[in-house]
């Protein structure tokens, strides 16, 4: 099978996500796109230097499309194709198309006459029912997480399981909609968590919030190599409010933290219970559908917390997080079942 792949050549989360796909996969081709014009992020092509690459600034047109199509099998992608005409003009030259969506920004629960890639790959199980009770009948619809290298993060790893560093990491990132990854929230579970650490939250960009609580830094610097992120801390924080793929679980599980969240799906479907917090619904808003919004307790949240720094002995609980990621993550429990997928 030849295969090609569209990827970012950015280093935001959709960049990260298709070049382990393409780093795990090995495809015939890549359709490399810079997203300068589109998200003014730095690009990062030389990544893709081993790989056949057709390069293309911004969407690609039909002559781009075509011209990637030459040779190939199949294609897949992340989120989106990037033109709306591009599973109709494979479908016509016979390559069969794969969506690795994100539910919210599938474009399809809006336009569902829309024509269909050939599967749609659902990155976690937030959403999976509805997806496949709307569109099953006219495109297989899998569940199958992205990728993650775990040797990249060997070196986080071996720094945060040696040691306690009391230190506890919050990714801020961009600060989407309705603060998405709850970083209001970790700064409200700060009035009530009592144990001595610093937990750092680190953000793409400056947050204007008001900190009082000296325990409490923000580091703004955003690192070129993902794995860094991650490097000397005991624990992830992310009480997220909606639900989603969330590779920074994923890559903090194979950092050797456990990640503590919300308890709702897709995360209650990969952390055990007890890295859980009791969460209520308190809003929602329409994405390409209606998205439910929901809150940690803080109280609960700090408490948890607590007691986790509290323990003088995290060692089971940081190999549990790597057990988890390896198990559910690693690249080299899915290369077989993506391979089964896309030559099925």
């Amino acid at each position: 099978m030849r295969l090609g792949i569209i990827a970012r050549s950015d280093n935001t989360g959709l960049g990260n996500q298709t070049k382990e796909l393409v780093d795990m996969l090995k495809p015939s081709k890549v359709m490399l796109i810079n997203s300068l014009s589109f998200n003014k992020n730095k690009q990062y092509p030389d990544r893709y230097k081993e790989y056949d690459c057709h390069y293309v600034r911004g969407f690609p047109k039909t002559d781009d499309i075509n011209d990637f199509l030459k040779g190939l099998d199949a294609v897949l992608t992340c989120e989106t194709f990037y033109n709306n005409t591009f599973v109709s003009i494979a479908r016509k030259k016979g390559v069969k198309t794969f969506l690795q969506y994100n539910y919210e920004f599938l474009d399809y629960l809006q336009n569902p006459d829309q024509e269909l890639p050939d599967t749609l790959i659902a990155p976690s199980l937030w959403g999976f029912e509805a997806v496949s009770r709307t569109f099953g009948t006219r495109s297989r619809v899998v569940h199958l997480p992205p990728p993650t290298t775990p040797e990249i993060f060997n070196k986080a790893k071996l720094n945060n399981t040696i040691k306690d560093h009391k230190r506890l990491l919050h990714v801020a990132g961009k600060m989407a909609h309705l603060d998405r990854n709850g970083t209001n929230t970790v700064i409200e579970m700060m009035k009530y968590s009592k144990a001595d650490y610093e937990i750092v939250i680190k953000s793409q960009s400056n947050l204007d919030i008001n900190i009082t609580d000296s325990r409490i830094s923000i580091d703004t610097k955003s690192p070129d190599n993902k794995q860094d992120l991650y490097l000397g801390f005991d624990a992830m924080v992310l009480p997220r409010r909606y639900a989603g793929l969330c590779l920074p679980m994923n890559e903090a599980l194979l950092s050797g933290l456990p990640v503590f969240m919300t308890d709702i799906s897709p995360n209650n479907t990969v952390l055990p219970e007890s890295w859980l917090v009791r969460s209520k619904k308190i809003d929602q808003f329409n994405a390409r559908t209606m998205i439910d919004v929901y809150e940690a307790n803080p109280e609960l949240l700090a408490k948890l917390v607590d007691d986790y720094v509290n323990d003088s002995n995290k060692v089971e609980q940081k190999a549990k997080a790597f057990e988890i990621g390896m198990n559910s993550f690693a690249t080299e429990n899915l290369k077989q079942k993506y391979l089964d997928i896309l030559e099925k």
